[in-house]
């Protein structure tokens, strides 16, 4: 089952086509999500927990890149890296299950 409208869809096969994400790329992804977003809120109005969401959406990405700029500092081994990239990559798969188990609920 997807939860995920044409032009969404259409926009991430963009994205990811090459196996990699640009910084530009990246860009558009979140600045496409904060339009969509903002029609939610002009749909529904500004509901706490939506633009709350959205907030926290922000912080935790900048949280991620912080986490990795600070790794990177630490100038891990190789084992380091492994460990941290599959922490991380746990985290984003949680949020990304839960969003599912959430979505079903519509």
């Amino acid at each position: 089952m997807s939860f995920t409208s044409q032009s969404l869809e259409d926009l991430i096969n963009e994205v990811y086509q090459d196996g990699s994400v640009s910084f530009s790329e990246y860009k558009m992804l979140r600045d496409d999500a904060d339009c969509r977003m903002q029609t939610l809120i002009n749909e529904f109005g500004c509901h706490n927990n939506m633009t709350a969401f959205q907030k926290a959406m922000d912080v935790a990405m900048q949280l991620l890149q912080l986490s990795v700029l600070d790794a990177k500092k630490a100038k891990l081994t190789d084992v380091g890296e492994a460990i941290v990239s599959d922490a991380i990559t746990a985290q984003v798969e949680y949020l990304r299950a839960g969003s599912y188990l959430a979505l079903r609920l519509l």
